[in-house]
C-alpha cells in the first residue's frame, strides 16, 4: 500500500506522547515501519517501541534517510527533526498529550529503570520541553518539504476510527483503517490527567 508514497512518514513528539501507538497503527494500516527491533517491548510499551537506532545519530549522519525510509514510517523524537535531510518530502504526525500525563508517564518509566532523572522537578521538565516543542513546530512551518498533522493522544484513544481516517487521508489514503483501530488499546492509557493526584499535577 505504501508504494505510491514518495515521502517519509515521520511520527514525532515528546517521549510518552503516543508515538509508539501511532507507529503501530501505521504498520497495521499498511505503511511498513523502519525499525530494527533493538529495543524490545516491555511493561511500559507492551506493543513495542518501533524505534530505529540510527535515528539517535541523525545529527551526525542522516544520509540513510532517503535511501531506507522513503515510503515507510520512522519514529523521530521532536528534538531531532531539524536534522532530517532536506532533499526529501516528509509528512509528520506530531503526537500531542497533556503535559502532566506525559511527565507522570515518563517518571513511572524512569523510576522502574532506577534512573535518577525520575526525581527531576516536573514543572521544570514541562517548561523545557514545551518551549522546545514550540521552537520545533515553528521551524517545521517554514520547511517547504514538511507537512504536519497534530494528533492528540487522548482523542485518538477515545475515538480511534475518526482519527485513523484522518491520519490515512493525510498520508495519501489506501490504508486499512479497521486494522489501525484494532491496535488501539485504551487499557494502555494509564496516566490520565483526571486521575493524577495533586503531587503528580504540580
Amino acid at each position: 500500500m505504501s508504494g505510491s508514497r514518495d515521502f517519509v512518514t515521520i511520527v514525532s513528539g515528546v517521549p510518552r506522547s503516543g508515538t509508539s501507538l501511532a507507529m503501530h497503527m501505521l504498520q497495521a494500516g499498511g505503511i511498513p515501519a523502519l525499525t530494527d527491533g533493538k529495543r524490545p517491548a516491555d511493561e511500559h510499551n507492551p506493543q513495542g517501541y518501533f524505534e530505529y537506532e540510527a535515528v539517535k545519530r541523525l545529527a551526525v549522519d542522516s544520509s540513510w534517510v532517503p535511501l531506507l525510509a522513503r515510503g515507510k514510517s520512522l519514529k523521530v523524537i521532536y528534538r531531532l527533526l531539524p536534522h532530517l535531510p532536506p532533499n526529501i518530502g516528509y509528512r509528520v504526525l506530531f503526537m500531542e498529550r497533556d503535559w502532566h500525563e506525559m511527565a507522570a508517564s515518563q517518571r513511572t518509566m524512569l523510576e522502574a529503570r532506577g534512573d535518577p532523572a525520575a526525581n527531576q522537578p516536573r514543572a521544570k521538565l514541562i517548561a523545557v520541553m514545551s518551549s522546545e516543542v514550540v521552537a520545533v513546530k515553528a521551524w517545521m512551518e517554514k520547511q517547504p518539504n514538511i507537512r504536519v498533522m497534530s494528533v492528540p493522544y487522548g482523542a485518538l484513544v477515545g475515538e480511534p476510527l475518526g482519527w485513523a481516517n484522518a491520519m490515512a487521508e493525510f498520508l495519501g489514503g489506501c490504508l486499512d483503517v479497521a486494522a489501525m483501530c484494532g491496535v488501539v488499546d485504551a487499557r494502555l492509557y494509564r496516566h490520565r490527567a483526571e486521575k493524577l493526584g495533586p503531587l503528580e499535577t504540580r
